[in-house]
């Protein structure tokens, strides 16, 4: 099968209706050619049959530019916009196929390293082979001008979770944790992202960690940070957990996992709120963060609930850069290195 991209579809549909545009224009001129020919009494339906053969022949011919005009758009994207991954959050199919091929509306998660991640809607018409990448997470392009035109890179390796060249990819999408069902952000471990439970190596039981020091939260559980994010009201930071059994993970339990498995990262602040919450020993901010992995992309998360040791609170501010630690299948998943600030 030659390379499948996103325009290439509407380019054959666009040559396929140009083509026969032309096919139903030459044969108006045909019948206004002859119209001589014919008794001026006989030639009331030549003229009606040649006007409607020439309309729908205009009309197949502007209908075909069009979509060569948007063919043209998609290419352009492809080739000079931003790289990043689109978690692919909803499928549906809008009736239409072209040679049996359905058109769908997706509904993904886009990440572009160094912009927050948002939602966008894209139609494509996809090929049945290829119909079992319409899920996970799928490589992507986006206009720099106009963030809200995606376009889904097909011809590009698939993406099966963790990092792309892009930068980000793999899972994430609201209302849960791990791979292929992360949230954005909504950390509780002292720096944005999210918890990741149910990701691979994560902790089955809530078995006490043997560690202390800075910001241990020994006796902090996310239920308790996300009890207290919900008491600020009007919050735009993700949610801390999206299923009930996670409440029970206390925070120092994350940042354990992400000391032991988590990738040496540097993440500087670009935006600080307190949100005048204290929980336990740490106080409660919502902030995002540019991240820096060594051999990766840099990418910026989005808003997202920090925890931050009271003895720390001095150190932070926007523009300041702290070691930290991601998560390697999950960068959205990470934390500061409180014992090393």
């Amino acid at each position: 099968m030659a390379t499948y991209r996103s325009s290439t579809m509407g380019r054959r549909a666009g040559w396929i209706l140009i083509l026969m545009g032309l096919f139903e224009l030459a044969l108006a001129a045909g019948f206004w050619l002859f119209l001589g020919a014919v008794p001026p009494g006989d030639s009331g339906g030549m003229v009606i049959t040649g006007l409607i053969l020439g309309l729908v022949g205009l009309g197949m011919v502007v209908a075909g530019f069009m979509l060569l005009v948007g063919a043209r758009g998609r290419d352009r994207i492809s080739t000079t916009g931003l790289p990043g991954s689109g978690q692919i959050l909803s499928v549906t199919q809008t009736g239409t196929f072209v040679n049996n091929n359905p058109q769908v509306t997706l509904e993904l998660l886009v990440n572009v390293p160094g912009r927050a991640a948002y939602q966008a809607r894209v139609k494509e018409i996809v090929p049945l082979i290829m119909l079992n990448r319409l899920q996970g997470t799928v490589p992507v392009r986006v206009d720099p001008e106009h963030p809200e035109r995606v376009v889904i890179q097909w011809d590009a390796p698939a993406i099966a979770g963790g990092w792309t060249a892009a930068g980000i990819g793999g899972g994430f999408g609201p209302g849960g944790f791990g791979p292929g069902g992360s949230g954005p952000g909504g950390p509780a471990t002292g720096g944005p992202g999210g918890p990741a439970t149910g990701a691979a190596g994560w902790p089955a039981t809530a078995a006490e960690p043997a560690w202390s020091g800075p910001g241990s939260a020994k006796d902090e559980t996310l239920g308790q940070v996300a009890a207290a994010l919900g008491a600020v009201g009007g919050s735009n930071a993700a949610p801390i957990f999206g299923q009930a059994e996670q409440a029970h993970y206390s925070v120092e339990q994350i940042r354990a996992w992400l000391r032991a498995n988590g990738l040496a990262a540097e993440a500087t602040i670009e935006h600080l709120e307190d949100s005048g919450q204290t929980v336990g020993d740490e106080r409660l901010f919502t902030m995002d963060a540019t991240v820096r992995v060594p051999g990766h992309a840099p990418f910026r998360t989005g808003p997202s609930a920090a925890m931050v040791p009271l003895e720390k609170v001095g150190r932070i501010a926007v523009g300041v850069t702290l070691p930290a630690r991601v998560a390697p299948d999950n960068p959205n998943m990470l934390m500061f290195e409180w014992d090393r600030i």
